[in-house]
This record gives structure tokens, C-alpha cells and sequence, in this order.
């Protein structure tokens, strides 16, 4: 029930400070930022703040590239307001405890798990992570782009971005993506 919760920060501890006054501290660190984020335009998307909190943890499993945390935002934000899949492998990673230094196998793209976002509609059941204010706020304010596809460029840090399924395809096919 923490996850999503536990603002990623450094914090000072000592041999002698607990479990829970680390989790009381990063509890305390979330409340302080999250006041900081508007979500004003997110209710307008009928999105309620828990919904805002889980699209920031898929963002900030998503993207290691700070400039793209508002398009990762809106092609999900995008793609919600078509009801289409999601399609984010981070929360079937979270979903299925798959390392990102392991590939996704076939079979796994086929379990029913509800954080499998390629066959179940929707956010996900539960934030996947515990995501940082940039991320936060990426998610309460996604970029003003069509976008409804991006897949990792070659570098594993950057995106394709498109609102073309067949750029989108072509992308992936050039690149080796199934």
C-alpha cells in the first residue's frame, strides 16, 4: 500500500534509525512535493490524484530522459482518452517481478496479470514505483502532443515518439521490436 508513496530522495540515517522512521521520512518528503504539484488539469481529464500518482510511477519507470517525462505523460494521457492499452512493459515488469536487465519473454506478454497494459485497458491497479517531483508533475501536466506510441530508440535511454501506429511499426521493425 506504500508504493507510490515513498518520495525517492537521499536522507540522512544513522546505525540507529529504524525502518519506520526512514518510511516516516519519505512519507513526510511526499506530502512536502506533492503539495507542490497543480492537478488542476488532470480533474479536468476526470483523472483523481491517485490516478495522477500511478500515471507518474509508469512515467518514472519509463523514462530516464528528463525531457521526455511530459511526452511519456501525454501519450498515456492520449491513449486513455481513446481507451486504448497502454502498452507500458514497465508496469508488466513491476506486475510480473521482471528485472530490467532480463527481457520480456512472449509467454509473459500474454499473462493475465492487471498490470499487463497491453491486454488490460486502463491504469494499472496500483502506481508501479515510487516516483520523484519531475515525474509528478510530468503527470499532472502531460505535453500538448498527439502522440499515442513511443518504443526505445537503440541508446535504451531516449524514444521514438509518433502518432502514427505505422511509424510506430516500422520503427520497431527497423530496430528489431517485436
Amino acid at each position: 500500500p506504500l508504493e507510490g508513496f515513498l518520495f525517492p530522495a537521499t536522507y540522512d540515517f544513522t546505525k540507529r534509525t529504524s525502518s519506520s522512521q526512514l518510511v516516516a521520512a519519505q512519507l513526510k518528503a511526499f506530502r512536502a512535493n506533492w503539495a507542490k504539484v497543480n492537478l488542476a488539469y488532470a480533474r479536468s481529464k476526470n483523472l483523481t490524484p491517485y490516478d495522477v500518482l500511478t500515471i507518474a510511477s509508469m512515467v518514472e519507470e519509463e523514462t530516464p530522459a528528463p525531457e521526455e517525462r511530459q511526452l511519456v505523460a501525454a501519450v498515456i494521457y492520449n491513449r486513455l482518452h481513446r481507451h486504448m492499452t497502454l502498452g507500458i512493459d514497465a508496469a508488466l515488469r513491476y506486475g510480473l517481478d521482471i528485472p530490467g536487465t532480463e527481457s520480456i519473454h512472449e509467454s509473459q506478454l500474454q499473462n493475465p496479470t492487471p498490470y499487463n497494459l497491453r491486454i488490460h485497458a486502463g491504469l494499472p491497479p496500483t502506481p508501479i514505483g515510487n516516483p520523484g517531483l519531475a515525474s509528478l508533475q510530468a503527470a499532472a501536466h502531460p505535453a500538448k502532443v498527439d502522440y499515442l506510441y513511443f518504443v526505445a530508440k537503440p541508446d535504451k535511454k531516449h524514444h521514438f515518439f509518433t502518432a502514427s501506429e505505422a511509424a510506430f511499426e516500422a520503427y520497431k521493425a527497423a530496430h528489431g521490436y517485436k
